[in-house]
């Protein structure tokens, strides 16, 4: 069943619910105030009677009593005298009838509450039932005797019926067109979703969602759909791009191996040249195994399935420790390394082999990309407790473009400039995972001609 069948189902039905409880409720209210205005009247009237009848109980008072009753429709009004004999009556009764209301009155004479509501017809409300006991100066007793019937509410009842049929009627037919409205207004939107994500399991990421200014759940709902379909085109993209990268970086280095070892094969070389062959092949099979251990070692990060092995780290010691490291480097390109800390007992914890693999990452793109003669700047201090370090240099600088896809693998700012320059593309990729294994998080800002600055924060002892 469709959405929209089920809604207009559900609205007319809830509809209907609703009329049928109003309905009902409305007449029993109204039923219950009906019978406890006639029984206040019923008694009233019956003790009005009585005082009249107090004070003269001739025949002539008899006959006014049973005049004003008789005006009275729906109703039986009978005067019994103290055995319960029938003195006057409103209307002629059968034996059958006034043996009847004998026996209520008996039965009913030692009770303090002398009015009831009593069955008398199928599919009838009750008739009310109502007597009351008169004596005179002159001696005279007996009952005063009311039968009031309720057809007069019957009629109202009715009337009140085919109103609320008619209302009824309306109603469920305004109900019926704005459920086809809603329904329509809501299973367009859904039916679009639908054929987007047919779109997208077919692969096709191209998807239009035009734009709403509703606020809805069906519109949120497209507008995740279409960012979910970006997501996947990005995903997409990204692994088409990794498997070119991968293939393109893999096929340059086996072609070398492939082309020195066939020359190594076919030819009897000088041993100078079987030297300077072999050392190239060497070369280019150490860039291969390199290249495939940084991708098993990032797609270990990226499933967190590595475990670091973390130490209490003073980090002035571990920056000296790495400066020394990479003085030769910095030494071939004429570069200063400079290095400030607000404090030499900052403290944290780390895995110490990691967290240097992913700093030495960066001080490699900063000497990789920083000109003879320039500055680099490493900077330690804490902000509570968070270590931040401040890596700076004044090189090439990185592309507003390029800031945000500098954590993607395999991207090059300049592919070419990259490649020759040794980089795989990897290298910032594998740091952010660890910077985030450690908690921590990375960022970087530049300027084109102004250098690059990476600010990582981890927390801090």
């Amino acid at each position: 069943m469709k959405l929209a069948t089920k809604l207009l189902i559900t609205i007319f039905l809830s509809t209907v619910f609703v009329i049928i409880i109003t309905n009902l409720s409305f007449y029993h209210i109204s039923k219950s105030f009906y019978k406890h205005q006639l029984q206040e009247g019923v008694e009233n009237r019956l003790e009005a009677h009585t005082k009249v009848l107090a004070l003269h109980s001739d025949v002539t008072t008899f006959d006014h009593v049973m005049m004003m009753e008789a005006g009275q429709e729906e109703n039986s009004f009978v005067i019994f005298d103290q055995s319960l004999e029938v003195i006057q009556s409103s209307r002629p009764l059968t034996n059958e009838v006034i043996a009847t209301y004998q026996d209520w009155i008996i039965l009913h004479a030692d009770q303090s509450k002398h009015t009831e509501f009593v069955e008398t017809m199928e599919e009838h409300i009750p008739h009310a039932w109502s007597f009351t006991s008169f004596s005179s100066e002159e001696g005279v007793s007996g009952y005063l005797f009311l039968d009031q019937d309720t057809g007069s509410f019957e009629a109202t009842r009715n009337n009140l019926l085919l109103l609320t049929f008619v209302i009824g009627f309306f109603t469920v037919c305004l109900a019926v067109m704005l459920s086809i409205y809603l329904s329509k207004r809501l299973s367009a939107p859904v039916k679009k979703a639908q054929l987007l994500t047919r779109k997208i399991a077919l692969g096709d990421f191209e998807v239009d969602v035009p734009s709403s200014t509703s606020k809805d759940e069906v519109s949120e709902l497209l507008t995740d759909i279409s960012l979910m379909a970006k997501n996947l085109k990005e995903y997409r993209d990204e692994r088409q791009r990794l498997f070119t990268n991968i293939s393109h970086d893999l096929r340059t280095p086996l072609t070398y191996i492939k082309g020195y070892s066939s020359l190594l094969k076919d030819h009897q070389l000088e041993p100078t040249v079987v030297e300077e062959q072999s050392n190239v092949i060497y070369q280019e099979a150490s860039r291969m195994e390199h290249l495939v251990n940084d991708l098993f070692q990032l797609m270990k990060y990226e499933e967190g399935e590595y475990q670091l092995e973390k130490e209490r780290t003073n980090m002035y010691d571990f920056f000296a420790q790495l400066q020394a490291k990479i003085k030769l480097d910095l030494k071939a390109k004429q570069l200063h390394f400079n290095m400030h800390a607000d404090s030499v007992d900052i403290n944290v914890s780390i895995d110490q082999v990691q967290f240097e693999r992913a700093i030495m990452n960066v001080l490699s793109n900063s000497i990789r990309h920083t000109d003879p003669g320039g500055q680099i700047e490493v900077t330690i201090f804490k902000e509570k407790k968070v270590c931040i370090i401040q890596i700076s240099d004044d090189g090439s600088g990185i592309p507003k473009k390029d800031l945000h896809r500098i954590w993607e693998r395999f991207y090059r700012v300049d592919a070419s400039r990259s490649t020759k320059l040794g980089g795989s593309g990897l290298g910032l990729a594998i740091t952010k995972e660890i910077i985030h294994l450690h908690k921590g998080e990375i960022s970087v800002s530049s300027k084109i001609g102004e250098g690059a600055t990476f600010l990582i924060k981890i927390p801090a002892e």
